[in-house]
């Protein structure tokens, strides 16, 4: 069956339904962020963290991330920075403001798909959003704080000079949609942004492209809670009929453990 699903996917799937679009989501993935979180925790007190997000869209990954990091150590030095393509979706970005059930996107240079916020979900995310009179929701100053903005084009090979090695270097959800030599391009330029030993956070790829390129430069899969994170996303359900489908985990795959993560760790020793 899983040489029957590949079959279909790479023949008939894969090239099909590239549809980029600005959709981010708070707390989209819990495994995903909680495993980061533990693996910031594993830093000495006190110590000063960079954390990147490429393709950041409105924010709501980074400022999840950041929630979540904070919220366990909240003596960690962070300074963080976004980047994205659409100046719209940046500004969204910064000014950190959403409405329930209402896309921030709107304006972007892509889709701006589902809102950032479901209604059902406002009460979960209190702590990490503060209601204001008008309705909308706005990140907690305590999260926001040391975090920057910007435009940039992340298949540009001059990316690499806007940004200092970052300890954890967030990519996920925007290489999906592009031909195989593009994602490919991106990715290389994503590799050369993390620092010695720290993490790459890269999901939402052609699993044939990440997992030559992250072999070829020796990048460790992190294997903490890889099913979980694997499967939370019941958006990425419908392979191999859908090219954002997740596949699932075939643990008779030679480098199954690379090809089925999401964390990564740079091992230049």
């Amino acid at each position: 069956m899983f040489r029957a699903g590949r079959y279909i996917y790479r023949h008939f799937t894969r090239h099909t339904g590239k549809f980029q679009s600005h959709y981010t989501q708070f707390m989209r993935n819990p495994p995903l962020l909680s495993t980061i979180a533990t693996l910031a925790s594993h830093y000495p007190r006190s110590s000063h963290l960079k954390i990147a997000s490429i393709g950041c869209s409105t924010g709501a990954e980074l400022y999840s991330v950041l929630y979540t990091i904070k919220s366990l150590r909240s003596d960690l030095h962070i300074t963080a920075q976004g980047a994205d393509i659409s100046d719209a979706v940046v500004e969204a970005a910064r000014r950190g403001v959403y409405f329930p059930d209402v896309p921030a996107a709107e304006g972007g240079l892509y889709a701006a798909g589902r809102a950032e916020v479901a209604g059902a979900d406002v009460p979960s995310l209190v702590k990490l959003l503060e209601p204001l009179a008008d309705g909308s929701l706005r990140v907690r100053d305590w999260v926001r704080e040391s975090v920057t903005w910007r435009t940039a084009d992340a298949t540009d090979d001059k990316l690499p000079e806007l940004f200092e090695p970052q300890d954890f270097l967030l990519a996920n959800n925007f290489m999906g949609p592009m031909d195989d030599h593009l994602a490919e391009r991106c990715l290389r330029n994503m590799v050369r942004l993390v620092a010695r030993d720290g993490y790459l956070v890269v999901d939402g790829i052609d699993l044939d492209v990440k997992t030559r390129v992250l072999t070829e430069f020796g990048f460790r899969p992190v294997l903490m809670n890889q099913e979980e994170i694997w499967e939370a996303e019941g958006l990425k359900t419908g392979w191999p009929w859908l090219r954002w489908g997740r596949e699932p985990i075939d643990r008779s795959e030679a480098d199954w453990a690379r090809r089925y993560s999401v964390i990564f760790r740079r091992d230049d020793h």
